[in-house]
């Protein structure tokens, strides 16, 4: 089967005027800055490799990374190549797209969107020359700026977040799409990092906030990770997406049995499960200054963290897919899937007949592409350990099976 076509492009800044540039300072030669104008560098790309997510559901998503390993025989892409096709717009930060079709060019999926980091040539020898672009997404931008005495009103997650983003030190200017919330946050003050404190926000609401992989900042309200519909089911019998390798993982550090949580002028909230201290020892969670406006609110976090964590089951940690083995349309699910996204894990265990089903939540994405392969990665964790009661979901509308969330 012939494999997706994979495009990377970048922004390069070359015709961007910039006043008092002895190059990018000419009148009537650099333009003045607009949209961004993307080089597609695909026929000189070597290798494409790229990482998103978080490790939990507990944890924050972390930056997403990408690099990409250019042919440089002809040294286009040395920055002090005088003659080189891009010399003068070779910087950090500029725009990167990496996306894939598979239908010649109608449709583009995007795989990864961000800014450059490090921009390192290489020359083994007098005969060769590559280049490893380092990339970050736009978390990488919020990570690098400070809020100053920021006054963030009293607000509904998604609004709190929101106003930090449009605060005047931050000015983060990328497409979002920010839900309501489930829960408000108390006004602060706010003097520290921004990524900090949109993270701070997202564990007090028990949402998500990432970067997609088209580059748009997300927050996720805390029931929208509450899905009811599955995105793919991957299957190791012929019947539904086949993969290469799937890990089963059982281990401690999904387990607590003793959480405390506090917010900015609150009393500490606790919640224990006496019989899983007395099965598995003390398991203490802990987490500090939290924006939640009321004490009852942060009791129902750490009630609901309990629920997730309190007992400890195997978990599909997660699928590798290739997709030389994917027909074009299972290509396209592929392509199309994201984090939170739900999925099915179906695996027959070696020395046995029956077959093994779960449903786990998307926490982090990883391809790795080469001229002749194409290989993605799904980080996942078990769904029943973040999925609580829907009602009339076929899935997680089960009485004495799905539990109740707040």
């Amino acid at each position: 089967m012939s494999l997706p076509s994979i495009r990377v492009r970048i922004g390069f800044n070359q015709d961007l005027l910039e006043l008092d540039d002895l190059i990018r300072g000419k009148l009537d030669f650099n333009k003045l800055a607009g949209a961004t104008v993307f080089t597609d560098v695909t026929n000189k790309t070597l290798s494409v490799t790229t990482s998103r997510g978080r490790s939990r559901d507990l944890d924050a998503f972390t930056t997403g990374t990408a690099s990409i390993l250019l042919d440089n025989l002809d040294a286009g892409f040395d920055p002090t190549n005088a003659s080189g096709a891009y010399f003068g717009g070779i910087e950090p930060l500029m725009a990167v797209i990496i996306d894939a079709t598979t239908d010649g060019g109608s449709n583009y999926y995007p795989i990864f969107s961000g800014f450059v980091n490090t921009w390192l040539v290489n020359y083994p020898n007098s005969a060769d020359s590559t280049v490893q672009v380092t990339c970050a997404d736009a978390f990488m931008k919020l990570a690098n700026t400070q809020l100053n005495s920021a006054s963030i009103s009293s607000a509904s997650t998604g609004a709190f977040i929101t106003e930090i983003l449009d605060n005047a030190s931050v000015a983060f200017s990328p497409d979002r799409s920010i839900e309501t919330g489930n829960s408000t946050m108390a006004s602060q003050t706010l003097s520290e990092n921004t990524l900090q404190a949109i993270q701070t926000a997202e564990f007090s609401e028990q949402g998500a906030v990432f970067i997609a992989k088209n580059g748009d900042f997300i927050f996720k309200e805390r029931h929208s990770t509450y899905v009811n519909t599955i995105s793919a089911t991957f299957s190791d019998d012929g019947s539904d997406l086949p993969y290469n390798r799937m890990d089963q993982i059982l281990g401690n550090d999904f387990l607590y049995n003793n959480v405390r949580l506090k917010r900015e002028g609150g009393s500490e909230q606790t919640a224990s499960d006496p019989a899983s201290q007395s099965k598995y020892l003390i398991r203490t969670f802990s987490r500090q200054d939290l924006y939640n406006s009321t004490d009852a609110t942060v009791s129902d976090i750490a009630n609901h963290i309990l629920a997730k964590y309190a007992e400890v089951d195997p978990r599909f940690s997660d699928v590798e897919v290739d997709l030389d083995n994917l027909t074009t349309p299972q290509q396209n699910t592929v392509l199309d899937l994201e984090c939170i996204d739900t999925v099915k894990v179906e695996i027959t265990p070696v020395g046995t007949s029956t077959q093994v089903s779960r449903f786990s939540i998307i926490d982090g994405v990883q391809w790795t592409v080469t001229p002749t392969s194409q290989k993605v990665v799904f980080l996942t964790s078990d769904s029943s350990d973040a999925q609580f009661m829907i009602l009339d979901s076929a899935l997680f509308g089960k009485l004495d099976d799905a539990k109740l969330g707040y």
